[in-house]
């Protein structure tokens, strides 16, 4: 039996209620011909609808993405119908089009989902082509741009999709040359750019076009309150404001000759470093290549020798980038766009990766030097977090996310004292932690919430519905946690809800249909 979809008040939603919400209601509710509704309930609907000003549009739909790559599908005017069939669909467009029509009626070669033909525009929808992310790092990146939650994430069998429901949709017209599509397109440029800093975003996928339908085999995460239209396009001229005072300044002086900025410290440590990983903002293999590429490309060398070099990097990291990935990195650091690398992202790199033994400051690309880790008498706490989280990140996984034993035995495994790691326990936001028992005979259960939140995707996607814990007990210990930790709103209400559902009954939820 499937997992009961839930709402913002954690009341069971079925996928066709979620559909609804996605475009407004702008279709029918119910059939035009052969609607199982009894005939005085559908004349009373159709009563209504004489007195509603909007016109009703239509969706897209169509069974599997072989039929989609060949044109063929189905033209849907009611919920009742995607209620019945919704099943056995795979992808649909969830936003309006005003009407379609067939190539070929027989074949169902399906004709209208064109963009001058949108009736409009619902949400903001977005692909994520691979499996190999970090979700966590989406909702944490909506979090720090200011952007509002996805209202809907669903998994597809190569990665995931999420939306964003408009709480006011885009109405197309042709008046001044289709400007709300406009408007639309370049707010969709905007939140894709900004969120590809912390997920891959395809960039191929065309915004108003065709989506995985919502199943109940695939939604991973529903939120039920829209965004803001109005705070979007604020956030939209903001962020591009933004994006022509500062995107990727250079971190040398342009009064100076061109520095060789291969042959540097910081340059050579990074190059040489092999455990740099994803999921890290601003930090990760992409941001990592990405400042390499640029340093090369500052530096004059031609694309050819920085791809000789930097695909042997590339090579020898344990969790190299795909070879498409790699290229289109390179490629953009080669565009003309960027002048040079960015200051913050070399000193998060080295701060994150390297022992800390080269640092890069100043304007004039001077270099000052620390003493080796190992020399120093106290490691900082930032370090001595990441050591934790790196050890959780290799030796804890989704279904087994905490590492527990008493705070002794847990600072010997991470190799400090027993006061260093309480003090890192208590100033992490990156780190959770419960205690079971006093004294002696307590045990510690510590794990990253980035392993946290993947368990509690895994539980959803399996259908677990209870833990060890009551849903009072751990209730009780986040709020206590979120308040010490200052864990920000948004992903408070991310982690209740997904605990939520994990201690709900699961029942499936009802075939109904609004009206």
């Amino acid at each position: 039996m499937a997992a009961a979809i839930k709402n913002a008040t954690g009341e069971a939603i079925s996928t066709v209620e979620i559909m609804q919400f996605m475009t407004h209601n702008s279709l029918l509710l119910y059939k035009k011909k052969g609607s199982l509704v009894s005939l005085d309930r559908v004349a009373a609907y159709e009563e209504k609808e004489k007195h509603n000003p909007f016109q009703k549009g239509v969706v897209f739909v169509t069974p599997s993405k072989a039929n989609l790559v060949e044109g063929k599908g189905y033209i849907v005017t009611s919920y009742e119908t995607l209620q019945e069939k919704g099943q056995a669909l795979s992808h649909w467009t969830p936003n309006t089009f005003r009407g379609g029509t067939y190539y070929n009626f027989q074949k169902r070669i399906i004709k209208g989902h064109t963009r001058d033909n949108l009736k409009q525009i619902n949400v903001l929808g977005f692909d994520i082509d691979t499996k190999e992310i970090d979700l966590y790092a989406l909702y944490l990146g909506c979090e720090e741009l200011g952007l509002p939650r996805p209202n809907l994430l669903l998994e597809t069998p190569k990665g995931f999709q999420f939306f964003y429901v408009l709480e006011t949709p885009f109405f197309i017209h042709k008046n001044q040359d289709y400007k709300s599509l406009r408007v639309a397109e370049r707010l969709h440029e905007n939140v894709r750019k900004a969120l590809s800093t912390y997920v891959p975003v395809d960039t191929n996928c065309a915004p108003f076009g065709f989506y995985r339908i919502p199943r109940e085999d695939n939604v991973l995460d529903f939120y039920s309150e829209p965004a803001s239209t109005e705070e979007l396009l604020s956030w939209s001229i903001n962020f591009e404001r933004q994006e022509k005072r500062s995107f990727l300044r250079v971190v040398y002086s342009k009064d100076q000759p061109n520095l060789d900025l291969t042959a540097s410290d910081w340059y050579r440590t990074l190059i040489c470093s092999t455990n740099i990983d994803k999921g890290h903002h601003s930090a990760s293999r992409n941001n990592a290549l990405m400042t390499l590429a640029l340093a090369n490309y500052a530096s004059g060398r031609s694309m050819e020798e920085a791809y000789d070099e930097l695909d042997q990097f590339n090579s020898n990291l344990f969790n190299p980038l795909s070879k498409s990935e790699f290229e289109r990195t390179l490629k953009s650091a080669y565009s003309g766009k960027y002048k040079g690398v960015k200051r913050s992202y070399v000193e998060g790199l080295l701060e994150t990766w390297t022992d800390g033994e080269v640092q890069f400051s100043g304007r004039e690309g001077w270099y000052k030097f620390k003493k080796p880790r190992e020399e120093r008498v106290r490691s900082h706490y930032e370090e001595r977090e990441a050591d934790i989280i790196a050890y959780l990140e290799k030796y804890t996984n989704q279904e087994s996310a905490y590492l527990e034993g008493s705070l002794r035995s847990l600072a010997e495994t991470f190799g400090m004292a027993v006061s260093t790691l309480k003090e890192v326990l208590k100033r992490s936001n990156k780190i959770i932690k419960r205690t079971i028992g006093r004294g002696r005979a307590a045990v510690t259960k510590v794990a990253s919430r980035n392993m946290l939140f993947k368990r509690l995707l895994y539980l959803r996607k399996n259908r677990i519905k209870q833990a060890q814990l009551t849903f009072a007990e751990l209730l009780s210990e986040l709020n206590g946690l979120f308040q010490t930790l200052e864990i920000p709103s948004l992903e408070k209400e991310l982690i209740l809800n997904e605990i939520d559902l994990l201690f709900s009954q699961g029942k499936s939820p009802p075939d109904k249909l609004i009206s």
